[in-house]
């Protein structure tokens, strides 16, 4: 049955159904008639039995007796009826008129005045229970049965065909998208057409189609972005490495570009790296209870001179929040967020870091008066090799990768990341994680205590 196809086997299954339904009816019919013709016949027969007894008695009272005339007459009579007909004598003596009887019998008390003279015994004269009619009545129900049978098979078979087609068309529909699919073709969708459970389907296909192309734009893009990156650092070296061979530049005023371009080199692979780190947590975090107080605290203290240096004022709020994560990762999560707030905010602009406790969470807020995003953008900011400003941000020395990996390791550490931005106001990146519980804290810490601690730089 596996090997055959859905329209095969829905067919087959109607037209099993149809022909169960059709022989548990003829078998109920059969068991049912049956008993009731029987019955029927047997009434009929006991009353053909009453009434020869009733007519034995007249014949009796007038002749007489059973003499040979009135058995003759009695004989007579009951052949006009077919049946055959006896008589049973007070002795049990059987008294023969005509042919005796045979096969199913009723019996009739003969009265004659008050006396019980004897007992009339009749049966039908072709020897059966069932009339001609009523055989044929049961013959016809039979071939009735077996024409519906047919009827009902042809039926089946008619309807299971047209349903199969029906419900066959859609899952083709399906096929055909997900073989388009399987074949690189990522722009195939499934014609939804109008049944609920395939369209259904057909949606969640087609998102998933439309997840696959996103992604392999996404990926084509971050080659081409990744090549674009390698190329500038390494094509400005090779070019200074021939020209310092040609003599056209001195190789030691050569040695700082081309140091800087080394720089920036690495600085892209270290990045790279760490992406690469924080799309696979699992393998990577220990997490332990540990203040984020703490962390950004530090994280703080160190870019402290350079938004000193840049111009901006920067004003750090934190108060004891635990949670699990590892330290490592989390100063990378404050030192990206605040490295992307120093890039892009103009000198004269402010920068606030904040972490506080919220219902069983902690937040961690980095607000900038910096350019800001543009509303169409912010759904592109944790794509990685991805900027808003392309040019201005090679000039800074931006990768677009900071936060794509500040977007992992939030994931990593069971939390979320979101951002609200206005071209010209600034931006808010807030990462929320769950608070550790007091028994996690103590087991950690023992009696370590914490402190609110504010910073301010301008």
């Amino acid at each position: 049955m596996r090997r055959l196809s859905l329209r095969v086997r829905l067919a087959l299954a109607l037209v099993g159904v149809a022909m169960m339904a059709i022989a548990l009816a003829a078998l109920l019919g059969d068991i049912g008639l049956g008993p009731r013709l029987n019955d029927a016949a047997h009434a009929r027969l006991k009353r053909s039995a009453t009434h020869a007894a009733d007519v034995a008695a007249a014949v009796y009272l007038n002749a007489g007796g059973w003499s040979p005339g009135s058995r003759r007459e009695l004989a007579h009579l009951a052949a006009l009826d077919g049946l055959r007909i006896a008589v049973r004598l007070p002795n049990s003596r059987l008294l023969p008129i005509g042919e005796a009887p045979s096969g199913a019998e009723a019996e009739a008390p003969v009265i004659v005045r008050g006396r019980h003279i004897g007992t009339i015994v009749v049966a039908a004269s072709n020897g059966t229970l069932l009339t001609a009619e009523e055989r044929h009545l049961r013959h016809s129900l039979d071939q009735l049965h077996l024409a519906a049978a047919g009827a009902a098979a042809f039926a089946a078979l008619l309807i299971a065909l047209v349903l199969a087609e029906t419900l066959s068309r859609p899952l083709r529909r399906i096929g055909s998208a997900a073989e388009r699919l399987e074949s690189g073709d990522l722009s195939a969708r499934v014609d939804l057409g109008t049944e609920p459970e395939t369209q259904a389907v057909g949606r969640a296909l087609n998102r998933l189609a439309e997840t696959l192309e996103h992604e392999e734009d996404l990926r084509k893009a971050s080659v081409a972005d990744l090549g674009h990156e390698l190329r500038t650092p390494v094509n400005g070296l090779l070019a200074r490495i021939e020209a310092a061979q040609d003599g056209v530049l001195p190789l030691p005023e050569n040695l700082a570009s081309m140091h800087k371009e080394v720089v920036r080199l690495t600085r892209l692979l270290d990045d790279l790296a760490r992406l690469a780190d924080a799309e696979r947590p699992g393998l990577l975090l220990e997490q332990h209870p540990l203040d984020l107080a703490v962390v950004a605290s530090a994280v703080a203290d160190s870019f402290a001179p350079r938004f000193a240096d840049a111009g901006i004022a920067f004003e750090a709020t934190v108060e004891p929040a635990w949670v699990l994560g590892e330290r490592g990762r989390l100063e990378q999560v404050v030192a990206n967020l605040l490295s992307n707030a120093l890039r892009y905010t103009e000198a004269g602009g402010e920068v606030r870091l904040v972490v506080a406790r919220s219902e069983g969470e902690v937040v961690l807020d980095v607000n900038d008066t910096g350019v800001g995003i543009r509303a169409d953008d912010l759904r592109h900011i944790f794509t990685r090799f991805w900027r808003g400003d392309p040019s201005r941000s090679r000039a800074t020395g931006g990768t677009g990768i900071g936060l794509a990996i500040v977007r992992e390791l939030v994931r990593a550490h069971e939390g979320r990341i979101d951002v609200e931005s206005a071209v010209g106001k600034g931006s808010r990146f807030r990462v929320v994680l769950n608070a550790a519980v007091l028994a996690q804290v103590g087991r950690s810490s023992g009696s370590r205590s914490t402190h609110m601690s504010r910073l301010r730089r301008s």
